[in-house]
């Protein structure tokens, strides 16, 4: 193997995380607000070409792009993305009541304030494939098994438009779970996703189009938006009633485009997580879920060993420059701390490794371990 499992697991949770942190710093200095950090300006610095492109594709995102303003730091994906990682760690597997309560506790809370009419809507399909990033790492190794269990998980969640979601879990899952087993061709990536998806919609069209996109060596401009033109196109089939899809999806295409995106930029430069993030980054299309997104793949493919350091860095300073205040400690993806999210990847592995009792691996770090065939090991005191 290339990267050893464990890499490739901190790798896919850290890519995240961090694409998450970069992809909101850009879209911040995008409507002139500083970084919070001043060593990301380097990283973050748009060129005119940049900014003028970005111009027409804010208008199908303006939505979604409006949460940057929010004030918080990690978006409600991510954190609800830890959320589970941390039931699947607590429950050693997915518990469908302990992964309904996340969910409840997670829409009640003050991460995110919308509502209760709206209660259906918390998350769009690209969102939710980066909430359901730990299910897919924890259930990587058999590809009817993550189906089924992704299934199983996804039907906690309320959610207006079922296929569409599915399609778009499955599809980032599935391609993760080949990255993890080292099975991922980036040449014939897309062509092995849509051959397990089994369906058309509107993602799947996407898909198609940027698969023609790289195979053509389209640029990040041309790709972005040749993607933005083909969601319109496809939306305007959809409200025409022109050719529509099997599926009958109501969802707006233009959610499906951070998808389309992450995979072109990490298929485009599949070896460099540094330049896949980046442009993501500076496509200016829903940012941090792009980022994200593009993170966990060249992440998994990757393994933690491709993320910059100076990223880390970056995170771990931030965390310590933090002040203190009143009121509850802040969860892994609010902090950033590149310890509490490699921690928080580790247990996961260690879990999916079979280990009972992975938040004690740390104190016993010193002890001597005991290898031995199963079912003949005895305890240290007999």
């Amino acid at each position: 193997m290339r990267h050893s499992l464990l890499s490739k697991f901190q790798g896919t949770i850290l890519g995240a995380v961090l694409g998450d942190s970069i992809g909101l710093q850009y879209q911040r200095q995008l409507v002139a607000i500083p970084p919070q950090a001043e060593d990301l300006q380097p990283i973050l610095q748009l060129t005119k070409h940049q900014q003028l492109t970005l111009g027409g594709a804010t208008v199908v995102w303006n939505s979604l792009n409006c949460k940057i303003l929010s004030g918080k730091d990690s978006s409600e994906s991510g954190r609800l993305g830890v959320a589970c990682a941390q039931s699947l760690i607590r429950c050693s597997g997915l518990d469908l009541k302990d992964w309904r309560d996340t969910w409840e506790a997670f829409a009640k809370s003050e991460i995110y304030h919308r509502p209760s009419t709206e209660f259906e809507s918390i998350l769009n399909p690209c969102e939710a494939a980066v909430a359901a990033l730990p299910a897919a790492m924890f259930f990587h190794e058999n590809k009817a098994k993550l189906r089924e269990k992704i299934m199983l998980a996804i039907e906690v969640w309320p959610k207006e438009n079922k296929p569409e979601w599915e399609t778009a879990i499955l599809a980032v899952g599935y391609t993760i779970a080949r990255a993890l087993k080292e099975r991922l061709d980036p040449a014939t990536a897309i062509e092995q996703t849509l051959a397990y998806l089994k369906t058309d919609n509107a993602l799947t069209e996407l898909l198609l189009q940027v698969q023609i996109l790289l195979e053509r060596g389209a640029d990040l401009e041309t790709a972005a938006t040749h993607l933005c033109k083909s969601a319109t196109a496809l939306r305007e089939k959809q409200g025409e009633g022109e050719k529509k899809l099997q599926t009958e999806s109501i969802v707006n295409p233009g959610n499906f485009i951070p998808i389309a995106l992450a995979f072109y930029c990490f298929l485009n430069t599949p070896e460099d997580l540094r330049l896949s993030v980046v442009r993501a980054a500076r496509c200016g299309i829903a940012g941090q879920i792009t980022c994200a997104l593009t993170g966990a793949l060249s992440g998994a493919y990757n393994g933690v060993a491709a993320i910059p350091v100076e990223w880390r860095q970056v995170s771990s300073a931030g965390v310590t420059s933090l002040p203190l205040a009143e009121g509850p400690e802040p969860s892994v993806c609010e902090t950033r701390s590149d310890a509490k999210i490699v921690e928080l990847a580790n247990n996961l592995f260690a879990v999916w490794a079979g280990v009972y009792r992975p938040d004690a691996t740390q104190d016993s770090a010193a002890l001597a371990r005991a290898v031995a065939a199963p079912y003949v090991i005895r305890p240290r005191n007999i």
